[in-house]
């Protein structure tokens, strides 16, 4: 399933209002009662290789860390850096400065709240960001939680990996990388794990409650890395779809599974994970929200000037879906963790 800002994107220039185009993004208010402190690192991992990356190129890993704080730092967190909003504003011709405000409810270096928290790893959907996660991610940290974004080289469409350098999109194309990704962003997920008490800027992280959770491609990955890794206690998957032989041989660890309009209830790979679950689990069905209205698309497209269906948002309404994902998210962490 394709990340579908990237359709709504490529029209936007004709479809963003000059009102909206002037106006900085306004995403919503986190509901929890910490403030939200925002850190970008890049980690290395060389045992391991990104193969949507040129072959020999170092296998960077680039997060975007979400984090409980004890009080605001003094500027907006870089949600996009530069370069980053640079490239997604250029790459789909949205006026400049169309995607400011991203940043708004989490500020950088901001003293973390006191003890230990637990993490939450956040993949994104195939030629997505974490960054289009932000109303997710914020409310979990607000709540307490270290919420780590990982993005894909290669497979999100731009991503700085570290000092403005802007890494695109794999050109072999869609079916090239989802055929790749998945497993990609398991590694990915494993290596962030093992590296994860290294991690500065967040405060305490609490290495024995890990969880993950993730959209469509990144749902997938979801519940791949959660059969693959022993250290990953409990996940979430939004509208996405484990791959046939996670499917077929299940795992006993709690899942949740959110599913959209865009996926039939009787897809044989949800029956199928759902039949071989053997731990906790729940389904729930949001039957008006469309395949991007599981992440920031939902509410950042009102707020451009763009109809929702120039991203498969479905009918739902942005506040309404916002308020259903994060309690979703919220009271199952809250339960596993």
């Amino acid at each position: 399933m394709r990340f579908s800002l990237l359709a709504a994107l490529a029209v936007g220039a004709a479809l963003v209002s000059p009102a909206a185009a002037s106006a900085a993004l306004a995403p919503p208010a986190p509901t929890g009662p910490a403030s939200v402190g925002l850190v970008r690192t890049t980690i290395v991992d060389n045992h391991v290789t990104n193969p949507l990356l040129p072959a020999g190129a170092a296998n960077e890993i680039p997060l975007r860390i979400w984090y409980p704080a004890s009080r605001p730092g003094a500027a907006p967190g870089p949600v996009l850096t530069p370069a980053e909003q640079d490239a997604w504003e250029s790459g789909f011709d949205l006026p400049a400065h169309a995607l400011d405000g991203l940043g708004a409810t989490t500020t950088a270096d901001a003293p973390p709240v006191r003890g230990r928290h637990p993490v939450l790893l956040l993949s994104h959907g195939l030629g997505g960001t974490t960054a289009f996660h932000t109303a997710q991610a914020t409310d979990l940290a607000s709540h307490g939680y270290v919420v780590v974004g990982i993005d894909l080289p290669g497979d999100a469409t731009f991503v700085d990996v570290g000092g403005g350098r802007v890494v695109p999109q794999n050109p072999n194309g869609e079916d090239y990388i989802r055929e790749l990704a998945v497993d990609a962003r398991i590694a990915e997920m494993r290596s962030v794990v093992d590296q994860i008490q290294r991690l500065r800027g967040t405060g305490l992280i609490d290495v024995n409650r890990v969880g993950v959770f993730g959209h469509s491609l990144g749902a997938s990955a979801t519940a791949g890395a959660l059969q693959a890794d022993r250290r990953l206690r409990a996940g979430v998957m939004l509208d996405g779809l484990a791959l046939p032989p996670v499917a077929e041989r299940g795992f006993d660890k709690p899942l949740a599974i959110a599913m959209g309009s865009a996926v039939p209830l009787d897809d044989p790979r949800l029956v199928a994970l759902r039949r071989h679950l053997r731990g906790p689990h729940v389904f729930r069905h949001f039957p008006t929200s469309g395949h991007s209205a599981f992440s920031d698309f939902v509410w950042m497209l009102p707020q451009l000037g763009l109809p929702p269906e120039a991203a498969e948002n479905g009918t739902v309404e942005p506040a309404a879906a916002v308020s259903g994902q994060r309690d979703f998210l919220l009271r199952w962490f809250d339960r596993y963790l």
